[in-house]
């Protein structure tokens, strides 16, 4: 007698996962359920891409600067061609897709986290945007005396 061979079921990939669930949103339903379907999946999976990158930020904090982002292009998409508003959910979709499958890097992951107006150094801004250091604030006499000016 010779071994039977089993045919070995393996769960279907990731990306396979993320195509079909990213597919099945893009032209379902109402404008704005699918604006709010991805901006409640989006707050949802704060805390867990906070922890999965390391960042030590307060989940309020980014959750925040998440809303102010979704607000920029429309809020719920009310006012918005339902084409303009399937790309950015479709984007949107992906880029959180992406994050979840740490395909992203923690770079990528911190320009959703800090806020340019507040943490420019931190996030992706231009660079005329930072301010310089010496128009921040006055160095102190530690720096003076060690740098010997």
């Amino acid at each position: 007698g010779g071994l039977s061979k089993k045919r070995i079921m393996s769960a279907p990939k990731l990306s396979t996962t993320l195509a079909v669930m990213s597919r099945s949103t893009k032209f379902e339903g109402n404008p704005r359920d699918k604006v709010l379907r991805l901006y409640r999946h989006v707050q949802k999976s704060v805390p867990y891409l906070l922890h999965q990158f390391a960042i030590d930020e307060p989940a309020s904090a980014v959750r925040a600067n998440i809303k102010r982002e979704f607000l920029k292009h429309g809020g719920a998409g009310d006012n918005l061609d339902p084409k303009i508003v399937n790309m950015l959910v479709f984007k949107g979709q992906m880029e959180l897709d992406e994050a979840l499958a740490q395909w992203k890097t923690r770079t990528h992951i911190l320009k959703y986290v800090y806020d340019v107006v507040y943490k420019p150094h931190l996030a992706r801004s231009k660079l005329e945007e930072v301010p310089l250091a010496s128009t921040v604030r006055e160095e102190s006499e530690f720096v003076k005396r060690f740098l010997g000016r």
